[in-house]
């Protein structure tokens, strides 16, 4: 096992930070932060960040001192560098996901872009009526999951609005945002996987309606239940958090 961390070289917050890689796994890397005291929201998708005043104790403790270029470079050649946009972070990552072809990887990214990625292969709607979220329930017995539905040949706002239409009889309201994506790295599809590669997205947006707000499609999940339904489903971290306020 090889733990790695650039000089702190990298100003935000009033200081100066480090990053702190794996080139093996992720649950190496938070392994290893973990027994160092490094808490776990400083987790960046691939990388933490720690402050200056910790570099010394982390190089201590077997993380081996690597110039920021090279250890990019590690940290591309191991597989496991997430590529994100401005304004977003990676909230979670989840390498040979069991149900993406062997040597696939999930992530699950947040994101504050007014629109999502130009790989975008599905929308989703999290659409929030108070605390209770509108959910529908998939054909074939697949479980709970939010409205959805491909992009094909449109844009992502015409899904959007599509979406809506389908669910609330109207057109979506200007007051729909992005939360963020999962995106599917795939560099060695099979077969039967439908989607492009090498990546391909599933957006998720959010939106409210007022109280007693009648769906067309789906049912309402009480606040008490959402989590037990849908905590499983792969975009959850983006919608965990309740409706935006």
């Amino acid at each position: 096992m090889t733990i790695w961390i650039d000089p702190p070289a990298w100003p935000a917050h009033g200081r100066l930070w480090s990053h702190l890689v794996s080139d093996r796994s992720y649950d190496e890397l938070h392994e290893f932060a973990a027994a160092a005291g490094i808490p776990r929201r400083a987790f960046e998708g691939d990388h933490y960040d720690v402050p200056e005043e910790r570099y010394a104790a982390l190089v201590g403790a077997g993380a081996q001192p690597v110039a920021g270029r090279d250890l990019v470079r590690i940290l591309r050649a191991s597989g496991l560098r997430v590529q994100k946009r401005r304004l977003e972070r990676v909230v979670a990552s989840v390498p040979d996901a069991a149900w993406l072809p062997p040597g696939s990887r999930a992530d699950v990214i947040v994101s504050r872009q007014a629109q999502p990625p130009a790989t975008t292969v599905v929308v989703r709607l999290a659409l929030w009526r108070g605390e209770e979220l509108l959910v529908v329930d998939r054909l074939g017995g697949g479980g709970p999951d939010l409205p959805s539905a491909p992009v094909g040949a449109l844009d992502t706002g015409a899904v959007l609005d599509h979406l809506h239409t389908v669910v609330m009889g109207g057109p979506v309201p200007a007051t729909a945002t992005l939360l963020g994506y999962v995106r599917n790295t795939v560099p060695h599809p099979d077969p039967d996987y439908p989607w492009p590669v090498p990546t391909a997205a599933f957006a998720v947006w959010t939106d409210e309606v007022g109280a007693g707000t009648r769906a067309l499609a789906g049912r309402w999940v009480l606040p008490g239940d959402v989590e037990d339904e849908l905590s499983t489903r792969h975009w959850w971290p983006l919608v965990s958090g309740g409706p935006r306020r």
